[in-house]
């Protein structure tokens, strides 16, 4: 009895010494969904853990209200009750905790759309919002203790009051003291007049390939546009009326069609003035290399095919300019490759690219083919591509033949913010078209191929929205296609005048292929791309 006593205080000791080294799990506590009111769009970015809220001009931005906050984990606690309503007029800090704590932020966006023009202006209003100042442009000729002012627009519509009214304004001789009030908090704006003895100004001329964008400044009221010409024509072709957009004073147009690689001559006028006579020459009509798929080879591997061929008899067709995840699905066998040509299905010559969707041993690989180049194998989950090409011309529209036999989604591993997809939802198809000017410093790549997206990390995908883009068009369908269309795909440009470094295309049979989401039964074809201007 005593030997058991004394054996049990050991065991007791000994147990009391046990140390626990397992550790908590890893779970990330994220945001998944926000309903806010008067918000028109709510934009969650787990990357960099943060949400950001585009609020519509009328909302106080002082008072938001959070109906309603969704977390991925249901154990997710935050160290302050989101719901209800907020001051956002800074960024609000949260911390998100399951097992570890993490550090969340909440901002808002607010674009009030604002204008201010008097009678006889000349150019476009300067609205500096961070300084509250405007500055408008009349001639020289304009008494500035009389003006009259034709539009007023400086905080939300319909809620936002000023004093003087726009009717008491008209001494801008040492400038004029505004106060703008809405939601009970005013500002004060300064307006100023300034006189000019210019009448009529050319301010831009962008020249593209089939177009070329015509800026000026003239006086409001006259009769205000473009005339242009090609070079040794002796007729002008006149740009006005609806033609014509106009911004107080400021006018612009477009001028087209025009021929590539063509001279032509333009002048702007307002009334009876007119600028002096300018030249442009237009751009080039480029087209995508190999734009069919008729050229390929096994000149990189035995194991697949690649979309272009040494022994090519034109120069720019000899070397790669598409690439696809062929070499690294390739990795575990031949037949795992992913985009192959296909002689029996195709609308343009011979072949058509095909792109198969596929459950790879391991991992999902998403048929796939991209205007870049195809880097590493990133461990067994994995790759590295760079994205680009070289080119300089700004097409506005890319159109292709498409053909779509979409599966339903059957591999899921993860999913991008602010979409609900799930497992059992059809997969979608895609292809984009982007012309940016991305520095390779920034983005990762090489100056040949600038973008660099590593499918491993998040913050690597591609953004439309980065600051290297100037162009972008982008075509999804989560439908079977029951053969051949033809797909047109407009290019939108935030800049006339920018000019691209390089060009992207990229089409996959499953548009979440970075993210190993699809289904391994899609198949996209592809074939007959071609560039309009």
């Amino acid at each position: 009895m005593k030997r058991f006593t004394i054996l049990s205080l050991v065991a007791m000791l000994c147990a009391g010494c046990i140390k626990n080294d397992i550790p908590l799990p890893v779970i990330y506590p994220r945001i998944v969904a926000m309903e806010v009111e008067g918000a028109t769009e709510v934009y969650i970015n787990s990357d960099k853990q943060e949400v950001t809220l585009t609020l519509e001009e009328q909302v106080d931005v002082k008072n938001v209200n959070i109906k309603s906050v969704t977390f991925a984990d249901e154990q997710t606690r935050a160290s302050w009750d989101l719901v209800g309503t907020h001051d956002l007029s800074n960024k609000l800090s949260v911390t998100l905790s399951i097992y570890q704590d993490y550090l969340w932020t909440i901002g808002a966006e607010q674009n009030i759309e604002r204008y201010c023009t008097v009678a006889g202006q000349v150019g476009a209003t300067e609205i500096d919002a961070k300084n509250k100042r405007v500055v408008m442009y009349v001639m020289d000729t304009q008494d500035k203790a009389d003006i009259t002012v034709t539009s007023l627009k400086l905080g939300p519509k319909d809620i936002t009051t000023y004093s003087p009214t726009m009717e008491q304004m008209k001494d801008f001789t040492d400038g004029l003291r505004v106060e703008v009030t809405a939601h009970g908090q005013t500002e004060v704006w300064m307006l100023y007049v300034e006189q000019t003895e210019t009448v009529v100004e050319m301010k831009a001329i962008d020249a593209w390939t089939g177009v070329a964008w015509l800026k000026a400044n003239g006086i409001a009221e006259l009769r205000n546009g473009f005339k242009y010409r090609k070079q040794g024509d002796t007729e002008w072709i006149d740009l006005s009326g609806a033609d014509v957009t106009t911004d107080g004073g400021a006018f612009s147009a477009a001028a087209e069609p025009l021929e590539p690689l063509t001279k032509y001559e333009c002048y702007a006028y307002s009334g009876e003035h007119k600028t002096d006579t300018f030249t442009f020459t237009t751009e080039q009509a480029r087209q995508l290399v190999n734009p069919s798929f008729e050229v390929f080879s096994n000149a990189e591997s035995d194991k697949y095919f690649s979309f272009f061929n040494p022994a090519s008899p034109i120069v720019e067709q000899q070397t790669k300019w598409w690439c696809s995840g062929n070499k690294g699905a390739t990795t575990v066998g031949e037949s795992y490759s992913i985009t192959n040509p296909d002689a029996n299905d195709k609308m343009d010559g011979r072949y058509s690219a095909r792109l198969n969707s596929e459950w790879v041993i391991i991992k999902f690989a998403a048929g796939n083919i991209f205007v870049g180049e195809f880097v590493r194998v990133v461990g067994t989950s994995g790759g590295v591509i760079n994205f680009g090409r070289p080119f300089e011309q700004r097409p506005r529209m890319l159109s292709l033949w498409l053909k779509y036999e979409g599966g339903i989604i059957n591999r899921v591993d993860r999913v991008p913010d602010n979409d609900p997809v799930k497992e059992g939802d059809p997969d979608r198809c895609q292809v984009f078209v982007a012309v940016g000017d991305w520095d390779y410093r920034k983005f990762g790549g090489t100056p040949e191929c600038p973008v660099q997206v590593n499918t491993l990390e998040q913050s690597t995908y591609f953004d439309p929205k980065s600051e290297g883009v100037i162009g972008y068009g982008c075509f999804v369908s989560d439908k079977s296609t029951n053969g051949w269309i033809k797909v047109e795909i407009p290019i939108e440009y935030v800049s006339t005048s920018r000019k691209p470094t390089h060009i992207i295309v990229s089409c996959a049979a499953s548009m979440l292929g970075d993210y190993f989401t699809g289904s391994d039964q899609s198949t996209l074809w592809v074939d007959g791309m071609e560039l309009h201007y």
